[in-house]
């Protein structure tokens, strides 16, 4: 009986001090890496996934919201790959994480992560300066035509503000010229400033950066949205392309199953929040979770698309590029 005990006793202290057990995580402040300037939509969301698992108390630690908008994005994500799989570094992120190795900027995709869950989707369009005599997505198309390569976008290097753009230019047979910016804030300065004349926003963005400034055009979706009910959709100018931004919260690849599972509890409490809830609808967010697994079978099949599409892009630029 007293060997039994002992038995018992090892067994619960070993487990104890393993890694993966949930009662030892957290033991020290998360590090959420946003791989953009502080201000953009992806950073809006982490910030009040942050204060509400604060609020409700979720987490016995704090989440710590770590901003690194280097290169695109490209040294914020691979932060988060190349952390510690503790669980004490993760990220919260778009759907940069496929048209960014789509588009061949990055070797890594959303393979090479633990995928924590999505957490919300947000629908996107573009915006130029209020000033400007582009009214609708018609107008800016006809613009490209007429100057061929001289329309200037703000973009983000392989990510949504690049690929959704060059998406419409393929459907449309225009060409636009690239103005490489960053993200949200800066790409919203870049317009206002003149330097380019129209660049993708999220419709959060939308509502944040209507009064600074800029007019939304277009959103890129099959129907209209009532938080921007004015704004047409490229359905109604009979455009075929449509694409929604997702926010997910991801960690480096080998994150023990009870870690992840205590993060999930914790996004899962904080989605039960009607505070959150409403401030991710005034922020223009979706509410949607989908947990890790099923989240990697959508991201799966999603990437099949756009590197379909992006392999087609990069196919047509390579062949105007060698006949001139």
């Amino acid at each position: 009986m007293r060997t039994r005990r002992s038995l018992l006793a090892l067994c619960l202290a070993v487990a104890l001090a393993a890694p993966g057990v949930a009662a030892a995580y957290p033991d020290k402040p998360i590090r959420v890496v946003v791989p953009v300037v502080a201000g953009g939509s992806t950073d809006l969301v982490a910030r009040s996934f942050q204060m509400a698992i604060e609020k409700l108390k979720a987490l016995p630690q704090p989440m710590v919201i770590v901003n690194n908008g280097a290169a695109g994005g490209v040294v914020g994500t691979r932060m988060i790959k190349d952390a510690e799989p503790d669980g004490h570094t993760i990220g919260a992120w778009h759907m940069g994480l496929l048209t960014a190795p789509a588009m061949g900027v990055v070797e890594y995709d959303h393979t090479a992560y633990d995928l924590i869950a999505q957490v919300g989707a947000i629908p996107i369009g573009l915006a130029v300066k209020d000033d400007s005599p582009v009214k609708t997505v018609a107008d800016l198309v006809a613009a490209a035509k007429a100057r061929p390569g001289e329309v200037t976008a703000a973009m983000n290097v392989g990510l949504l503000p690049h690929f959704v753009p060059l998406m419409l230019a393929h459907e449309t047979g225009v060409k636009f010229r690239f103005v490489q910016a960053g993200g949200g804030a800066v790409r919203l300065k870049s317009v206002l400033g003149g330097h380019t004349e129209f660049s993708l926003f999220s419709v959060p963005e939308f509502l944040s950066y209507t009064p600074s400034g800029i007019r939304p055009i277009v959103v890129f979706t099959d129907k209209r949205d009532p938080r921007v009910p004015n704004v047409g959709t490229t359905a109604e100018s009979g455009f075929k392309l449509t694409f929604g931004e997702r926010v997910m919260y991801l960690a480096p690849k080998g994150v023990p199953a009870a870690r992840m599972e205590v993060l999930r509890a914790a996004i899962r409490t904080a989605m039960a929040d009607p505070e959150l809830i409403a401030k991710l609808r005034e922020q223009g967010v979706d509410p949607i979770y989908v947990p890790g697994p099923e989240l990697k079978t959508q991201l799966d099949e999603q990437m099949v698309r756009i590197k379909a599409v992006a392999d087609e892009i990069k196919a047509a630029m390579a062949a105007e590029k060698k006949s001139n």
